[in-house]
């Protein structure tokens, strides 16, 4: 069956297996074909179910009990992955993945001797050498072997890359083997690797400290890490637990949990490549050795949604108790995801509880906000966001967001003089952010007003964010508003490079063309345009500048504009 699946597995991604029938999926071929189509789709639980109903003819094939396996271990499914993983290794007896689920379900049990077996069975690699070492060493620290475990961390000694992973794993080891004096070290040794800018390990030795009688060193860690990194739920409840008098529990108890940990890591420093399931895979085993890792789970949530799958991100947040520091972050990413999934009124109905039962919190009302300005229903974003502002007190710098967002929402709904003021606020409050800089600048550039100030601030926007499309085409368009149309096509062109799936920019770049006689080229940027699904408004004047020309087209667009004006 190994040389047919090979050839079939080939088909299994074009349009002619996209459906399949339960009489077709129940035969060993329909099976896989099935499986592999889920897989593409991204639903892996449905891909490990075909691919053991594949199994049942052929039990022993190597190639669909790999992909079974993986299929199961990426959807988190441990019950189907683990006895896969016993069937995999007894082929392949050194397949790395196998043996480490194996691994962890033995560590799990506090087996820790068969833990360490199992992963000294996998074949060598860069795989092994982050994932298996430190696997092994808190096998080691789970039996009371600190020496050992050491040991095994001292594989990643001179080696760069692993230093932050060694330090931290090194204190959390030493602090659950009772070695206050050398896990004191390594914190501080972490803490200098990190730059103090991981929530995890300043959460780890805040707790060290704090569990030492150094709470306002503790306390101290924790702010200067919010002073960098902004707001955040969980260095913000530790705070409030240390002013409450608390003494902040270890963050990891035991070994199961520092594997866990472990796994979170490398699932954290994955989570940035959508191009792969590896971040979700080593989420869930993280979640299978620590099923109240809440961090992880919010985690998993947020890989789900940069793969644009909203159902799954709604199901890992819903995970997430009242009783979690996380509880409100994930509340507001599911309501977003139903909005992703235009489930509108859930997320609306979801936000307004939010907005009662924690009444003193701003996040609900600018949730609100976004979803009623991306549906364009700009009078009742603004009033969420008013909400927001009300609730926020007097303006500090972490507010200009919410100030930038209302300006946007008052600019849209003709009342410059509101948008203008919120705007400049919001400009003073993020020392010139960029997107400010640049909804300001476009604003005044399309108006006619305060033309060379305006084209100052979107120049420089570029500078500070010279790969931004969006920004880059409003250097062009601002460029083509004062008839330099050479410089407008320079930036236009670039801007369609940065961002070539956006209408807007590539209709730009066809006035742009038009203007220096490019008439052609212009007229394949404008059907280029026309074939991104642009607003009904813009599709109308996409089709009168094809067909009759730039000038046509704008005359259109100002008919267009005067046409309320003069029903009122």
């Amino acid at each position: 069956m190994g040389l047919l699946v090979s050839s079939l597995g080939a088909c299994a991604g074009t349009d002619g297996f996209s459906v399949f029938s339960k009489k077709q999926s129940d035969t060993p071929f329909g099976a896989y074909l099935a499986a592999r189509h889920a897989a593409s789709e991204n639903d892996a639980r449905q891909a490990a179910i075909f691919y053991e109903r594949a199994l049942r003819d052929q039990p022993d094939d190597p190639v669909i009990l790999e992909r079974a396996f993986t299929a199961a271990l990426t959807a988190g499914d441990m019950e189907r992955a683990i006895p896969l993983a016993k069937r995999l290794s007894t082929i392949e007896p050194s397949e790395r993945m196998a043996r480490l689920t194996l691994a962890l379900a033995a560590l799990r049990d506090g087996r820790y001797a068969a833990a360490s077996e199992e992963m000294d069975a996998a074949a060598p690699g860069p795989f092994t050498a982050l994932v298996g070492t430190l696997a092994r060493a808190w096998a080691a620290a789970g039996s009371g072997n600190r020496d050992l475990a050491i040991e095994k961390l001292s594989a990643f000694e001179g080696r760069a890359a692993f230093a932050l992973f060694r330090a931290y794993h090194e204190a959390l080891m030493l602090d659950v083997l009772g070695d206050s004096e050398g896990a004191g070290a390594a914190y501080d040794s972490a803490m200098e690797a990190s730059g103090g800018s991981s929530i995890r390990v300043v959460q780890a030795y805040a707790s060290y400290l704090s569990r030492h009688g150094r709470t306002e060193e503790s306390a101290a860690t924790l702010a200067a890490f919010l002073e960098m990194a902004g707001a955040h739920p969980l260095a913000e409840y530790e705070l409030r637990r240390l002013a409450q008098g608390e003494t902040l529990p270890p963050l990891v108890a035991n070994a199961q949990e520092g594997v866990a940990e472990a796994l979170y890591g490398l699932g954290s420093a994955l989570a940035g490549d959508t191009s792969s399931n590896l971040a979700e895979l080593y989420l869930h085993l993280a979640l299978f050795m620590r099923p109240d890792f809440d961090i992880a789970r919010s985690l998993l949530g947020g890989a789900y949604e940069a793969q644009k799958r909203w159902q799954d991100a709604v199901n890992a947040y819903d995970k997430i108790g009242k009783e979690s520091p996380l509880y409100l972050n994930a509340r507001i990413q599911s309501a977003m995801a139903l909005d992703k999934l235009d489930r509108e009124a859930e997320a609306v109905a979801m936000l307004r509880r939010l907005a009662r039962d924690l009444p003193d919190r701003i996040e609900p009302y600018v949730a609100l906000g976004d979803i009623h300005r991306g549906k364009e229903n700009y009078p009742q974003a603004a009033a969420e966001y008013q909400r927001a502002i009300e609730l926020a007190g007097e303006p500090t710098e972490r507010d200009w967001t919410l100030y930038y967002a209302r300006g946007i929402c008052f600019e849209r709904m003709g009342k410059w003089e509101e948008a203008e003021k919120d705007l400049k606020l919001a400009l003073a409050l993020s020392d010139e952010h960029p997107l400010v800089l640049n909804y300001l600048g476009y604003s005044w550039i399309e108006q006619h007003h305060r033309l060379d100030e305006a084209l100052d601030m979107i120049e420089k926007a570029v500078e500070r964010r010279p790969n931004d499309g969006y920004i880059v085409d409003s250097l062009g368009w601002a460029r083509y508003r004062l008839g330099q149309y050479d410089l407008a096509v320079k930036y236009l062109e670039r801007a369609v490079e940065l961002q070539p799936g956006d209408p807007t920019i590539n209709e730009h770049l066809g006035d742009a063309y038009w203007k220096v006689g490019r008439r052609i080229e212009a007229r394949f940027q404008w059907r280029h345009a026309l074939s991104m699904d642009p607003e009904p408004g813009r599709a109308d004047v996409l089709r009168t500048k094809l067909d009759f020309g730039l000038e046509a087209g704008e005359g259109a667009e100002q008919r267009a504009k005067a046409a309320p004006q003069a029903g009122s």
